[in-house]
């Protein structure tokens, strides 16, 4: 019974992740956007895992700088994971209707490691049906 259990969910997930794939390529076009502004934010993040119950705790956001000063100085939130929420705005040409449209993106980490910055060109998945609407590569 447990074996079909776990049969259940791994054939789900993978499921997903196909017809995730399946989507990006059927209704999304790579296009090379411009990167118009970038707001990144941190938070501290600490999870308590017990036997059958998870409790997570979280700082409200904040500069990244001192999200980071907190968890190395202030006693309260020494053992907490420095978290990012980034947003970054871009400008792209939509394969819709050929103009020129403005979308953002929600991040948990800059893409290999390097800061993004406003001129930046950054790849995104553009939808072929809907003008205004991207996905992350």
């Amino acid at each position: 019974m447990r074996l079909a259990a776990i049969a259940i969910v791994v054939v789900g997930a993978a499921g997903i992740a196909i017809y995730d794939q399946y989507d990006k390529g059927a209704n999304y076009q790579r296009v090379d956007a411009r990167i118009s502004g970038v707001s990144d934010q941190c938070y501290l993040e600490k999870v308590e895992r017990n036997v059958i119950t998870k409790t997570t705790w979280t700082s409200d956001l904040t500069r990244c700088e001192v999200a980071e000063l907190l968890r190395k100085e202030h006693p309260k939130w020494q053992g907490y994971d420095l978290k990012h929420k980034i947003e970054v705005r871009v400008v792209f040409v939509s394969p819709v209707d050929g103009a020129t449209h403005q979308s953002s993106l929600q991040m948990s980490y800059f893409p290999n490691g390097k800061p993004l910055r406003a001129g930046d060109i950054f790849p995104v998945l553009a939808s072929k049906t809907k003008a205004d609407k991207t996905r992350s590569i």
